[in-house]
């Protein structure tokens, strides 16, 4: 039996079962998306009510099986290469290798295009390399690199209080003169396993 074709369509409000449905599995597909489903709703509710985000919804037959969540901001703050960003794209495991992911960004190519833009810049989570590698065969390639750090570890390096960066600059001293003696000597440095 042939397989029913992708159709993606924008979401509304209207959709927000749908999508949170879809967004508990990208939770449990994805162990970084910690929000709780429940401040997850209110924000998307928001967020689409107010036009900060757009979602596109893909459906096989009438089966929802992913969708990607869309910002438009400037890829750098003080930059001029405004356009759309695809932030979360989520196909469901059992739909995977059927063209939903690209139905989806075909649709978001076409979003960029009708907005004048002259690229789709995409979020890509550290650890998700399954995720990094099907956008890098699709072209999209690293451009900036963004860092968080939670504010209490922040607060604690930046300290002003004696010692604060001391620790740090002993345990990197530490492994600059481990990894020197290991050269030398044609050794390597085997890093222990969480068994």
């Amino acid at each position: 039996m042939a397989r029913p074709a992708v159709e993606v369509r924008a979401a509304g409000t209207a959709d927000v079962d749908v999508l949170m449905d879809l967004y508990t599995s990208a939770r449990f597909d994805q162990a970084q998306l910690r929000a709780s489903v429940d401040s997850v709703r209110a924000r998307l509710l928001r967020s689409l009510d107010s036009g900060e985000v757009r979602v596109l919804l893909a459906f096989a037959g009438s089966e929802p099986v992913g969708y990607a969540l869309l910002t438009s901001t400037p890829l750098l703050p003080l930059g001029n290469c405004a356009g759309p960003s695809v932030e979360h794209l989520h196909v469901v495991p059992g739909a995977r290798r059927r063209g939903v992911g690209r139905a989806l960004l075909r649709k978001a190519v076409h979003v960029a295009e009708s907005e004048g833009a002259e690229q789709l810049a995409c979020t890509v989570l550290p650890g998700d390399r399954d995720y990094t590698r099907y956008m890098a065969r699709l072209g999209f390639a690293p451009v900036v690199v963004r860092r968080a750090a939670p504010l209490p570890v922040l607060r604690r390096k930046l300290s002003d209080a004696p010692g604060a960066s001391a620790h740090t600059t002993d345990v990197v001293a530490r492994r600059r003169s481990l990894r020197a003696r290991l050269a030398r000597s044609g050794d390597t440095l085997e890093v222990p396993t969480a068994s």
